[in-house]
């Protein structure tokens, strides 16, 4: 590649990935409950996977405009599939885990004693 200013964005775009990556698991281990580290590892680590996206289908189409190849208008198709699915699969695993955590109320403590024994003492 000899395009300077298409070096750059590519590695910015790389860089951006790898930070965004690192905020999603830095989200994972600090937040304390559920919906924050849910919302922290669906959108930080989606917002990587389309930066790391987008810097396959730049490289792909300028190595494809510069040398030919249909390989590479393969590859941008490809990752433009994958993108679609990922962004997809995060959607409904965001709605699938946020209605389940609406359902549950309040947490209950457990007693001592399990609750197979408690109906044995009962009888």
């Amino acid at each position: 590649m000899s395009d300077l200013f298409l070096d750059i964005l590519i590695t910015a775009l790389l860089v951006l990935s790898i930070g965004f990556g690192g905020i999603g698991v830095i989200g994972l281990l600090l937040f304390p409950d559920i919906r924050s580290r849910m919302f922290t590892a669906t959108r930080a680590t989606t917002i990587s996977f389309c930066a790391i996206t987008l810097a396959v289908i730049l490289y792909s189409l300028y190595t494809f405009q510069s040398s030919g190849g249909d390989q590479y208008i393969t590859l941008a198709f490809h990752s433009v599939i994958l993108l679609c699915i990922i962004i997809g699969a995060n959607i409904v695993q965001y709605k699938t885990i946020l209605s389940r955590v609406r359902t549950m109320t309040t947490c209950h403590k457990l007693s001592d004693t399990p609750a197979i024994e408690n109906k044995n003492s009962k009888s």
